[in-house]
């Protein structure tokens, strides 16, 4: 009879704990277009934009109301493939595999200031789609920018000038 050692790891091995940790992270960057939506309303639009980067699109939607449209953020990975073992190398079927995300955001701006938040966003994965929204706003909820506007300062005027 021969005896092993008993296992300092619990039974988890590492290649489990990197999945869970990979899992957390995911879960916690797909909190973050939540947040979005209530944090970043009222926020002014240059340190909204100081943030968020320029919009590709800008539509006037009413007096002194925008929407403003960001790039897509999308990702995918590669494909990975391999052949399953089964019924002791009897059948070996082939398995693949891969994964892409993608997210656009939509601020409405009123008066200057960030009104509302809207996400599109899909995903092939398990996790939550808004986890590809997460990098659209990342920096606007860590470092936000809090500038002291002039008296005079137009907005309205600001996007005008942009979109022409």
């Amino acid at each position: 009879m021969v005896r092993r050692a008993p296992r300092r790891d619990d039974g988890i091995s590492r290649r489990s704990m990197g999945f869970v940790a990979a899992l957390l992270t995911l879960a916690g960057c797909s909190a973050l277009p939540g947040r979005a939506r209530h944090d970043l309303v009222g926020m002014t639009l240059p340190d909204f934009l100081a943030c968020a980067g320029q919009p590709t699109e800008r539509m006037r939607i009413a007096p002194r109301q925008w929407a403003l449209t960001f790039p897509t953020n999308n990702w995918s990975t590669p494909s990975l493939s391999g052949a399953v073992p089964l019924l002791g190398d009897l059948v070996k079927p082939t398995v693949s595999a891969s994964a892409s995300e993608s997210c656009r955001m939509t601020a409405r701006i009123r008066d200057g200031r960030v009104a509302s938040i809207h996400f599109v966003a899909t995903s092939s994965l398990t996790t939550s789609a808004s986890a590809a929204c997460a990098p659209l706003v990342r920096d606007c909820l860590l470092y936000p920018d809090h500038t002291m506007l002039p008296a005079d300062y137009d907005a309205d005027a600001y996007l005008q000038k942009g979109s022409s």
